[in-house]
């Protein structure tokens, strides 16, 4: 399942037309998860019936950006201080809606108080399905290592399903979460600076993607980023992904470097084409002359 960028519930009180673009789901997209952020019940309740007819099959609530903008309105990991409201949020939004609503929050907002083992058992009884848990503390950001110890406390207690989430860069770090009672795990970050990681958790092996299947979804991307936003935008927006696809192949430094001097779809093709030329179908070593 996929999920959406968060969306702002008072933005979207208030008309704005680029938070209702932000909704827009394509067929092939299902099942997606939307969500959204917010601290006034009402608002999201609405958030969250525009979320649904925009095509949602899920619709979560976030209880865990600790970003300060989002914070000092009282949304993202701020809500995780008023257990009262984070209810009630979720409470509104539950009796809204048809589709499962969720929350996603992390492990505690102030200190190293585990808050999440409390507020998951609130969250079960305001109606929701699943908690997506962040297993850092508001003030560790995205860095450490996830505290394992305590999401399973979470995943032990919650009485629904819990899905860990935070450092999860390979199939050990999934199969850690599992190991410590989660129903799935959600993968965020790590699929920007690495965008086969979901190819390399469904395999059994736990191998890395080769040269082949990342030039692949290389294309796919391109294309697709184009078809979106046309060309003359989509282009410059692509050049940011580029380093992910070709990280550690050989000649990645002289790839990269003609890649974002093109400045058309084609132009790209054609330049991906001649380097992946360069490797043979059998050839998965990519680490291999790494630049």
């Amino acid at each position: 399942m996929v999920c959406a960028e968060m969306v702002s519930a008072n933005a979207l009180h208030y008309g704005d037309e680029r938070s209702r673009r932000m909704m827009r789901v394509f067929p092939d997209e299902h099942p997606v998860c939307m969500q959204i952020f917010g601290s006034d019940p009402d608002r999201l309740a609405s958030a969250a019936r525009a979320a649904e007819d925009a095509g949602a099959d899920v619709v979560d609530l976030n209880a865990g950006c600790p970003v300060p903008k989002v914070v000092k309105t009282g949304a993202g990991v701020r809500l995780m201080e008023d257990e009262s409201l984070f209810g009630r949020c979720l409470e509104a939004m539950s009796k809204t809606v048809k589709v499962p609503v969720t929350v996603k929050m992390r492990l505690g907002f102030r200190g190293v108080e585990n808050a999440a083992a409390r507020l998951a058992g609130v969250a079960r009884e305001s109606g929701a399905a699943a908690v997506f848990l962040h297993a850092r503390y508001r003030r560790d950001g995205h860095d450490g290592p996830p505290d394992l110890e305590g999401l399973a406390s979470v995943a032990a207690s919650a009485g629904i399903p819990v899905f860990g989430n935070g450092g999860v860069a390979c199939a050990g770090d999934a199969r850690r979460m599992m190991d410590a009672g989660c129903a799935g795990v959600m993968v965020g970050r790590a699929a920007v600076g690495n965008p086969m990681i979901f190819l390399e958790l469904s395999r059994a092996d736990g191998g890395t993607a080769g040269p082949e299947e990342r030039f692949r979804l290389l294309r796919e991307h391109a294309k697709l980023i184009v078809e979106y936003y046309g060309e003359a935008v989509g282009i410059p927006r692509f050049r940011k992904f580029v380093s992910s696809y070709v990280h550690s192949l050989r000649g990645a430094a002289e790839f990269r470097r003609r890649a974002v001097a093109a400045t058309r779809l084609q132009d790209l093709l054609v330049l991906v084409g001649e380097y992946e030329a360069g490797f043979g179908k059998s050839d998965n070593s990519s680490t291999k002359h790494a630049t």
